[in-house]
């Protein structure tokens, strides 16, 4: 074998050495998973009741309500609208802490904005915001 011949061949080695660490990697990483919420997280569920013909609506508007709470909540937190199985529409929110979904609450309640748009979704569906269900759980 000349020089140029093991070089190519040494260059292969370390790329194919390459190629299966970082197929390893992400192997491992979709193997394993991160917990969904952290020791003190609040997870926030929204469900709501909604007709079959209604639910593209009204998932619009959720999505809205989630981008202006993006732009105006003076509290930070994460929130993914989506249909369940049973066709009910809603959220999943994710709170730093039981304080801060508190504060986002508080929040929530005294922005008329935020409840016209709770309440739009509500109409969309036929039904009232009481109707919605809010479940919460502490991540342990």
């Amino acid at each position: 074998m000349n020089k140029g011949e093991k070089m190519n061949l040494r260059y292969l080695s370390y790329l194919l050495f390459i190629v299966l660490m970082i197929t390893g990697v992400n192997a491992y990483s979709a193997e394993t998973l991160e917990p969904v919420a952290k020791k003190g997280q609040v997870i926030v569920i929204y469900r709501g009741p909604c007709p079959s013909g209604k639910t593209k609506a009204a998932m619009r508007k959720i999505e809205k309500i989630i981008s202006y709470e993006r732009k105006n909540s003076p509290v930070s937190y994460s929130s993914s609208p989506g249909n369940w199985e049973d066709g009910q529409v809603g959220a999943v929110d994710l709170h730093a802490s039981l304080s801060a979904m508190e504060k986002a609450f508080a929040w929530q309640e005294s922005d008329k904005k935020w409840s016209k748009m709770y309440d739009d979704v509500a109409k969309i569906c036929g039904t009232t915001v009481e109707e919605f269900h809010v479940h919460m759980l502490t991540a342990n």
